[in-house]
């Protein structure tokens, strides 16, 4: 699915907002993205939390750059990729 918002998006200019309640980077917490992972776990063996260098990974793998993390509101959090011009 990133791949096709990639390839959807201007060559310029292009970019994505990913909103998600990431785990840190020891994937111990927060509380709220761990207890929504194990939930998702008990509906969805395959569905789980990420933490923020996997989603930033993605990110780069598929051709965005200059990645960065802010915080919102609450346990959320925003992750900005802007597309790379070819």
């Amino acid at each position: 699915m990133l791949r096709r918002i990639c390839d959807s998006l201007p060559d310029e200019d292009g970019v994505s907002l990913i909103s998600e309640w990431l785990l840190n980077d020891e994937k111990t917490g927060p509380v709220p993205p761990a207890l929504t992972g194990l939930a998702m776990f008990v509906d969805l063996p395959e569905g789980r939390n990420y933490f923020h260098a996997e989603v930033s990974e993605m990110l780069t793998d598929i051709g965005f750059m200059n990645i960065e993390k802010r915080p919102l509101r609450g346990p959320a959090e925003v992750i900005i990729g802007h597309k790379q011009k070819k």
